[in-house]
């Protein structure tokens, strides 16, 4: 439950400026967990919440899509949108951008920003990583051997992109960053940019060897590759750029973990560029956790030592 409550602050972290409406969190008997906004105005009425506790209270709420009790979801405007997926660490969070649910016992995908992108017809779909996801239909969990960590065994596999379009793997590599998947074939890549887009990624790759020097890498990564995993909204001014590393034949993410200086901010003009990291501090009742920044060539000025 620690890390629920870590992961919902986090989340709420990343979001840190004004907005026309503000939403805020309020609780009663530490059982009861609601959302009014900034005139008081009952956004969402009290209700049991599992995760209900005094710190909540008078806590803002920061992202388009927030959770109230564990497995809902609901938007701005207070409307339910989706059970949330459930996996054996608890329920699934926001990668890259989107978030698995569950209708009618089979998955899907929504975007942090509310939008159904792909509708639950699947019987299991896994994390968006580097723009896709995996999925199956006819699927089980076969408990036999490892009833704590069971596979997914049968059914009929595939793979979907972001956009919510199945993906055909194709023969042979027609880009440098498709990723290669069983059977010698090939997931296409699946990031698509404007020129300042282009721009922002061309900044990151230009000092891949100096961050990586920094970083280091969770593994012998044979490459690193920097994408842009968020663009800028309304209620967010930046774009988010997220590290991967390929490992032999599995990418591992920084978005998945916020791995400190891992993940990048840029402003919405592509001028200034963030290398972001979380600080954290003891408020009265908890733990809080605050995204910071720092611009990129002077956190890189200040590791390496010209």
């Amino acid at each position: 439950m620690k890390k629920l409550f870590t992961s919902l602050l986090i989340i709420s972290s990343l979001f840190s400026f004004s907005q026309t409406e503000k939403l805020f969190y309020y609780t009663e008997k530490d059982s009861l967990l609601g959302v009014k906004n900034q005139n008081g105005k009952i956004i969402i009425p009290l209700q049991p919440s599992h995760f209900t506790d005094s710190y909540l209270n008078g806590q803002e709420i920061k992202t388009k899509i927030f959770n109230l009790n564990f497995y809902q979801y609901y938007n701005r405007k207070g409307d339910f949108l989706f059970d949330v997926f459930l996996t054996s660490e608890g329920p699934d969070d926001i990668n890259e951008g989107f978030i698995r649910y569950t209708e009618n016992k089979k998955s899907g995908l929504y975007s942090d920003q509310g939008e159904k992108i792909i509708p639950a017809k699947y019987d299991w779909i896994s994390r968006i990583k580097f723009g896709f996801a995996q999925f199956c239909n006819g699927c089980h969990f076969d408990y036999s051997k490892d009833p704590e960590h069971p596979q997914l065994v049968g059914g009929i596999w595939g793979y979907v992109g972001k956009n919510g379009v199945e993906i055909q793997p194709t023969e042979k590599r027609n880009h440098l960053k498709d990723f290669e998947i069983e059977n010698q074939k090939f997931i296409p890549y699946q990031f698509e940019y404007n020129e300042k887009e282009k721009q922002i990624v061309a900044f990151f790759e230009k000092r891949k060897k100096q961050i990586l020097q920094i970083n280091g890498s969770d593994c012998k990564a044979t490459e690193i590759y920097f994408e842009i995993v968020g663009k800028p909204s309304a209620l967010d001014p930046f774009y988010k750029i997220a590290t991967f590393e390929l490992c032999g034949s599995y990418l591992h993410s920084s978005n998945e973990s916020y791995d400190d200086f891992k993940n990048f901010k840029v402003s919405e003009d592509g001028k200034k560029f963030y290398a972001v990291y979380l600080d954290s501090f003891h408020s009265k009742e908890y733990l809080e956790y605050v995204e910071k920044k720092i611009l990129v060539d002077k956190w890189i000025k200040k590791k390496i030592k010209h």
